[in-house]
């Protein structure tokens, strides 16, 4: 049985991987979205909470692959070649 301190810094890893502005896991599966719109929208990612941002009318940018399924299911997204 480990200690509790041990537990403790499990967590911390945990949670330090996912804060954002920290570099982005690149063993996870990504990408390449564009926005369709031209207003500037802010998103949250519904897989890794990440916050995506897109600035306009035909931006583009790699998303996890999780979130991106959610926003190509929108009417916003399409997948970028």
């Amino acid at each position: 049985m480990g200690c509790c301190g041990q537990g403790r810094a499990t967590l911390r890893q945990a949670t330090a991987a996912s804060r954002p502005g920290e570099v982005p896991d690149r063993t996870m599966a990504r990408v390449l979205v564009r926005y369709r719109a031209q207003t500037p929208v802010t998103i949250r990612g519904v897989n890794t909470g990440r916050m995506y941002r897109f600035d306009g009318e035909n931006a583009q940018q790699h998303v996890e692959a999780g979130d991106a399924q959610a926003l190509l299911g929108s009417r916003f997204f399409v997948k970028a070649d």
